[in-house]
């Protein structure tokens, strides 16, 4: 009796310590919001992506960035004899990249097909427009979801899916010079601005896309330049989700292609997608949350009527 009554004390005063902690970290995350306004940001679009379901969000649109890419994909090996190493020296370390991984596997399978290129360039390419679709029907969810606007009637947009395409090939072209002009560069000096260049170059190229697909999207009368924190944060998050897929993703894609084969590679490629997709939630919220607290302070300084 005395050891159940020495251990419910116990548990007792455990769960006030964490209720205390609790407390306090509650306190200095609201004294931190009040001093930095980036924190009080960032705490208000996590608060916004509760009841928006941004896992499932994310989700959906991870799914439909893969059914995407596979279409893509095969149009540019089997249709147009795209190949993971064209215009590429070879070196230590290069299929471990995932995109040469994606378009190996892409080309394996078009090996074997009897299929020619003509077959290939129009159901792959009716199928990547179609799957281009599903990806925008999600975007428009996002910020439907995150501007908490009324979805507009019309669902398709052919020239925002167009759009999408070229912006995708427009990316890949743009990282793809990207490494080979690091790849080209010599000295650490040189390899240092060859470095922040290509690097701004990429965020300025990836800012201005997406803030061209946030302004074709759902959201109320905004002014454009409420989409650029939005822009910003896509364009910094996806260098840091690049990084992250030559770093981590691309070579668990590696071992997991010699175990599974392109099974591994889907795997890991859906698992990496997931991330983008919440970077690309994470991004229409933030424009929404800070529009929302400018109205809202707006008000507050109104003069009375």
């Amino acid at each position: 009796m005395g050891r159940l009554r020495r251990g419910r004390d116990w548990v007792h005063a455990r769960r006030e310590q964490i209720e205390a902690r609790v407390a306090d970290g509650q306190a200095r995350l609201e004294q931190a919001r009040a001093r930095s306004p980036a924190v009080d940001a960032a705490v208000g679009v996590v608060r916004r992506e509760r009841p928006v379901a941004t896992g499932i969000l994310a989700a959906a649109l991870a799914f439909r960035l893969f059914a995407l890419l596979i279409p893509l994909a095969y149009v540019l090996v089997a249709g147009l004899g795209l190949s993971a190493t064209a215009g590429e020296p070879a070196g230590p370390g290069r299929g471990d990249r995932l995109r040469d991984l994606i378009v190996d596997s892409i080309a394996a399978v078009a090996r074997t097909s009897d299929r020619n290129r003509w077959f290939a360039l129009v159901v792959g390419g009716v199928a990547t427009v179609v799957a281009a679709g599903g990806v925008v029907e999600v975007l428009r969810w996002v910020h439907v979801l995150a501007w908490r606007v009324v979805p507009p009637r019309e669902r398709h947009n052919a020239w925002l899916v167009l759009g999408l395409i070229a912006g995708i090939a427009l990316t890949s072209g743009a990282t793809a010079a990207a490494e080979r002009a690091r790849a080209a560069a010599s000295g650490l000096g040189n390899e240092l601005t060859v470095l922040l260049t290509t690097a701004a170059a990429q965020v300025v190229l990836l800012a201005v896309l997406w803030l061209a697909l946030s302004w074709a999207l759902p959201r109320p009368a905004v002014p454009w330049t409420a989409l650029v924190p939005g822009a910003l944060l896509f364009a910094g998050g996806f260098l840091a989700y690049n990084l992250a897929v030559t770093l981590y993703f691309a070579p668990r894609a590696a071992r997991a292609s010699a175990v599974y084969g392109s099974l591994g590679v889907a795997l890991v490629l859906l698992v990496s997608l997931f991330l983008f997709g919440r970077l690309a939630v994470a991004a229409a919220e933030l424009n929404a949350t800070l529009w929302e607290r400018r109205a809202q302070r707006l008000r507050l300084n109104a003069p009375p009527p």
